[in-house]
């Protein structure tokens, strides 16, 4: 080699190693120079720029975290939330970091955030009833219209976002206005764009590995996987977001979304549409619940789908505005097959249209054109519906078809049952739905099933011999007109049989004529449709005769009534939404005699209290049939022990599915057990004989007396 060039090659290596332990040694004491100035800046922004609680356990400053970023990172960083969220999390993580621009920390001594790192963090977001959010934590500086020089350098520290990287988080967002709850977890996300400028494009990266979606307690998406390439263009001045580019994948169906977000004083106005078109059913399936898939993966299904969402309008809670929600759904030439069955399901057709005019269920639509499909050469399906309204519903709805269930069952494959029967039904509906009015749609057809066979995987034995047969027709489109006719309607379990047979007519003074009789091991047949795990154990003995009209007890004629008969009960476990626990009757012999219910024996237990009562009710079946009935009745109770505490509305028990304003009151008050709610509509008299009871830890011995309970009130 000349020794030119190595002479020159000699030189370019020195240089080269000299310029990366210059680097290396930036690298260290950059951090080193300047820790107190951006540790103090960082306080600084949080103290004049956030409304709300912030504490951290420790800082450090360092191009490592995130190399090669310059970040000042504080760990175990919480935040709460604005009022009246004040004492809540709105952000827990184990580190957020703030990129400093490295440029204006050497050459101009000013510290500037221009990029956001939170990892492992639980991002949880708020909004109670009224509307109020708790993410009102930051305090806008003064407005840069104000200063004489608009395009001045802002002075002191400033947020100049470039980059919004959040690693493995969980993000909740709980809206109890909209009832919304939506629940991501392992939520990454990477956010680019001049975020400091005040119209700039955002482009986004989103993956979650877990995404549930809640309406009204009803999970419509569970445990999804989300992916998302987006592009925003976001308006700061007027906090707009418009839609661009936003490719969305829940699990393997592909949505664009296009429209506007803008974020007002109460609310947000909102016009977003979310399109899935020409799209296989088989993807369009994938975001069926979880326990599906494994199916999914072993059926062949064909067939293509169209799929719109838009939801527009003002969403303001003080105003009373909400925005318009629609739906459309159509799915073309589909079939089902599994695991190659001699007859498929196939000619699967269905057109949905549904609307929520301001999310108001009053205003419901529903147009659903067709649904249909065939299942070999005779058995099919054909049904469409079209309704408006909801307590008070115009309806137009047609169901015909004859299918062999076995058939069905073996083209679906149902994993979890196994049916056998030849299901009939021809009804036709039209009119207006209405209990305030008694009105109810002409209605003329009927159901039935025959050679009925139902097994489950959750209990050995199946439910033989179902045979059911209701007619029902209404020719004047009122309440009194209606007339349906069960008979007989009957089943064998473990060996017993079940019959029923029933009449009921003129629904605006209900004239009913009902014959039940047959006995059922409860805790068995519960099993035919539990899950494993899941147990409830019991007894059932009826033997009923009933016989009389509505009216007829409530205006004392009680002479026209013919009600008689016996039912039995042992061991039941029941219970209600308003109480945290379960109730067990241990047994309960009740025998009808016109218009009593005598408790002729009944023992029962809640958690540690126990009731011994005999007596008897009145208004029994009106109290059922009409949802305003009132319940009155008599009774003895003694007891050794009634704990008040454990009837608390807040205690936590192992009852799960409670009414959502106990629900949310928990949330509210963690530490308060609330008070004993009383149901409606009774009007009962207690003569109590109790040795101990014990409430707010204070003991009672030896306590008689008697008790009204009346309009949710003690007496």
């Amino acid at each position: 080699m000349p020794s030119s060039i190595k002479h020159t090659a000699l030189k370019v290596l020195k240089i080269t190693g000299i310029t990366i332990a210059v680097i290396l040694f930036l690298l260290f004491i950059i951090p080193l120079l300047f820790p107190g100035k951006i540790a103090s800046e960082v306080k600084k922004i949080a103290n004049e720029r956030l409304d709300t609680k912030l504490e951290y356990t420790k800082s450090k400053l360092s191009f490592f975290t995130h190399f090669p970023s310059l970040t000042v990172s504080l760990d175990d960083l919480s935040l709460t939330g604005s009022k009246p969220f004040s004492n809540d999390t709105l952000l827990r993580a184990d580190q957020v970091a703030f990129g400093i621009d490295i440029k204006r920390l050497l050459f101009d001594n000013e510290v500037k955030i221009n990029k956001l790192y939170v990892s492992d963090a639980l991002i949880n977001v708020m909004v109670n009833e009224k509307g109020q959010a708790n993410y009102n934590i930051y305090i806008a500086p003064e407005d840069r219209n104000k200063k004489e020089d608009p395009n001045a350098p802002e002075e002191g520290t400033a947020i100049r976002l470039e980059r919004i990287d959040l690693q493995n988080c969980h993000v909740k967002y709980n809206d109890r206005s909209a009832k919304i709850l939506v629940d991501a977890k392992g939520f990454n996300y990477i956010g680019k764009g001049n975020l400091s400028d005040d119209i700039f494009d955002l482009a986004t990266d989103a993956k979650i590995d877990n995404l549930d979606f809640f309406y009204d307690r009803t999970g419509y998406l569970r445990k999804k996987k989300v992916s998302a390439d987006l592009i925003t263009r976001i308006n700061t001045h007027a906090l707009t977001f418009i839609l661009q580019k936003n490719e969305l994948h829940i699990n393997k169906l592909p949505l664009k979304f296009t429209g506007l977000f803008s974020i007002l004083r109460d609310g947000y106005k909102i016009n977003i549409k979310a399109a899935s078109e020409n799209t296989t059913v088989k993807d369009l399936l994938s975001v069926m619940p979880p326990e599906y898939l494994t199916w999914l993966e072993r059926t062949e299904i064909s067939g293509r789908s169209d799929l719109l969402l838009t939801f527009k309008g003002d969403y303001n809670v003080p105003k009373k505005q909400k925005p318009n929600l629609a739906f459309n759904l159509k799915i073309n030439e589909g079939s089902v097959n599994y695991k190659n069955a001699p007859v498929p399901l196939t000619d699967f057709q269905m057109d949905l249209n549904a609307m929520l005019p301001s999310l108001d269920t009053e205003q419901l639509l529903v147009n659903l054109r067709t649904l249909k499909f065939k299942v070999g050469e005779k058995d099919y399906f054909n049904a469409y519906l079209h309704s408006k309204g909801l307590s008070e519903m115009s309806i137009n709805a047609s169901v015909k078809g004859a299918l062999d269930l076995a058939v069905v069952d073996a083209a679906l494959g149902l994993e979890n049952m196994d049916l056998k029967g030849i299901l009939k039904t021809n009804i036709q509906a039209k009119g207006l739905f209405s209990t305030s009015k008694k009105l109810f749609p002409k209605t003329i057809g009927g159901i039935s099933l025959r050679n009925g066979w139902l097994k489950t995987k959750y209990y050995p034995n199946p439910i033989t011999n179902i045979t059911f047969i209701a007619n029902m027709m209404n020719k004047a489109g009122t309440y009194q007109d209606l007339i349906v006719a069960v008979a007989p309607a009957s089943f064998v379990f473990e060996g017993n049989p079940v019959y029923v047979n029933a009449t009921l007519s003129d629904f605006s003074d209900l004239a009913y004529n009902a014959k039940i009789k047959g006995e059922l091991n409860v805790g068995r047949i519960y099993q035919v449709f539990s899950q494993k795990g899941l147990d409830l154990t019991g007894y059932a003995k009826a033997d009923l005769s009933l016989k009389g009209k509505q009216s007829y007890a409530a205006t004392g004629q009680y002479d026209k009534l013919d009600n008689k008969g016996t039912l039995l009960l042992k061991n039941i476990k029941a219970t209600s939404e308003l109480f945290p626990k379960a109730f067990f009757i241990k047994q309960g012999n009740f025998r009808f005699q016109n218009e009593k219910m005598w408790f002729e024996k009944f023992n029962a237990s809640y958690g540690k209290s126990d009731f011994d009562i005999n007596g008897y009710l009145l208004n029994t079946i009106n109290y059922f049939l009409e949802s305003k009935g009132t319940l009155s009745g008599n009774f003895n109770l003694k007891s050794k022990l009634i704990n008040v505490d454990e009837f608390m509305a807040l205690e936590e028990g192992e009852n799960k599915d409670r009414n959502l304003e106990v629900e949310y009151a928990k949330e509210d008050h963690p530490k308060m057990s609330g008070v004993v709610i009383i149901p409606e509509n009774l009007n009962v008299t207690l003569n109590a004989n109790a040795d101990k009871i014990e409430y707010n830890k204070l003991i009672f011995n030896k306590l008689n007396g008697k008790i009204g309970i009346k309009k949710k009130d003690f007496t």
